[in-house]
């Protein structure tokens, strides 16, 4: 079930939500979106991650997935006015509308998974560390970086199916806390695309309980026909700052079926700690330069 969502092609949803487009032969297509080289990219193609990923488990994990992504990412866009959007923009212009379902999943496994890959210190001679900032407000909001750790790294190894486990400052009045989210299959932590919140772990609850298609839950009429708010009611102002990635392709390959704790000690001994104070006490957009291409925002 799960891979016949994400798998959807925009040929079966597009129609229901906008006019027909002007079919383009894949030949003539311009790509628009391209996959983002990362630092250190030749050297990471050829020797892979050092103490994370065999030169095969990077080439399955970012660049043959990240291709496949940005494809089909430029495919559901291609003759539409959506093709120069960048990547953040689609996955909260998408999360507004159930119908481009196939697009949001896109979309935003293009941004969560380039989030994790730049995410991570890719040369081998420098061990990362985190600023005095940042290590003053981990903590203070989790008493210490070991606690943090094992909070963080139990979450994942907990998620039962594949997504992202993110640790994000939050904007809660005059407080801007840090806190762990963990986000299922292709579901954004960015603030404006929590119409796709899923608020509950549906492996752990009753399904009836949880029913709300009726006259006045959020698939009735009125809701649908509702203004939409620039931020979701109940939405939560968020800045990502790292995340790790818990699809099983990323780490399968290199550490078997039972090796995803192994994988995620593995990704946190690599975790480049340069790219967190960028975004801590942010709350902006940045961007992070593709060659000239399309720019992924966070």
């Amino acid at each position: 079930m799960i891979i016949r969502t994400l798998c959807r092609r925009r040929d079966f949803v597009l129609p229901l939500a906008t006019a027909p487009a002007k079919r383009i032969s894949p030949s003539s297509r311009r790509p628009i979106h391209h996959v983002p080289d990362l630092q250190n990219q030749r050297e990471l193609v050829q020797n892979g991650i050092p103490g994370l990923f065999s030169p095969k488990g990077f080439k399955i994990a970012y660049t043959e997935y990240m291709e496949h992504i940005i494809d089909q990412l430029n495919e559901t866009t291609a003759g539409t006015g959506l093709e120069n959007k960048e990547t953040k923009s689609l996955v909260i212009e998408w999360a507004r509308n159930p119908v481009m379902a196939y697009g949001f999943n896109v979309a935003s496994m293009a941004f969560n998974n380039h989030f994790f890959f730049r995410g991570i210190n890719t040369d081998p001679n420098i061990r990362s560390q985190p600023s005095t900032k940042l290590t003053t407000a981990i903590n203070h909001y989790f008493s210490s970086m070991s606690t943090l750790r094992e909070s963080f790294l139990t979450t994942a190894e907990s998620m039962f199916g594949p997504g992202f486990v993110w640790l994000v400052q939050t904007k809660e009045g005059h407080h801007q806390p840090l806190r762990i989210l963990p986000t299922y299959i292709a579901g954004s932590p960015l603030s404006g695309a929590h119409y796709r919140r899923q608020p509950e772990d549906m492996n752990t609850q009753n399904a009836q309980s949880l029913n709300n298609a009726g006259k006045f839950g959020q698939y009735s009429l009125a809701a649908k026909n509702a203004p939409k708010e620039k931020k979701p009611l109940g939405g939560v102002d968020v800045v990502p700052l790292l995340c790790v990635n818990t699809w099983e392709h990323v780490w399968l390959h290199d550490y078997g079926v039972t090796g995803k704790r192994k994988y995620l000690e593995a990704w946190w001994e690599k975790i480049n700690w340069d790219t967190v104070p960028a975004s801590l006490d942010g709350f902006q957009s940045s961007g992070m330069s593709t060659s000239g291409q399309q720019t992924f925002y966070y």
